[in-house]
């Protein structure tokens, strides 16, 4: 039981600071390293499914089911901030991307006119 509580609580603390690490690289904008991080996360979350989920953590003692809530809070939190500025990098994203059409598109207008006179 010991060994199983031991490498729950490893996972969550590697969760957590995975989480973690994605969102800063998406403060910085190191779309390199936040895809870096992927794999692991997929690692973690598929072997965090892999065990008996609350009934095991309901049977560690107090203290251990303490740590696991808050990095679990943690983590939850991480990742709520990292949904907003993936939403908020994906809304400016599509704001330029549509300010880039309608100057192509004035440009092309010009050209036109241009090849008119």
């Amino acid at each position: 039981m010991a060994l199983n509580t031991n490498l729950l609580l490893e996972q969550y603390e590697q969760l957590n600071y995975v989480v973690e690490q994605m969102l800063i690289d998406t403060q910085k904008e190191d779309w390199e390293s936040l895809i870096s991080w992927q794999p692991k996360y997929h690692q973690l979350t598929e072997n965090l499914k892999l065990t008996d989920g609350l009934t095991f953590i309901e049977s560690i003692p107090l203290q251990h089911q303490d740590v696991i809530k808050m990095y679990f809070n943690n983590i939850i939190s991480y990742h709520q901030q990292l949904v907003q500025l993936m939403h908020a990098r994906r809304r400016e994203l599509s704001k330029l991307i549509g300010e880039q059409v309608d100057y192509q598109t004035k440009i092309n207008s010009y050209q036109k006119i241009a090849d008119l006179l």
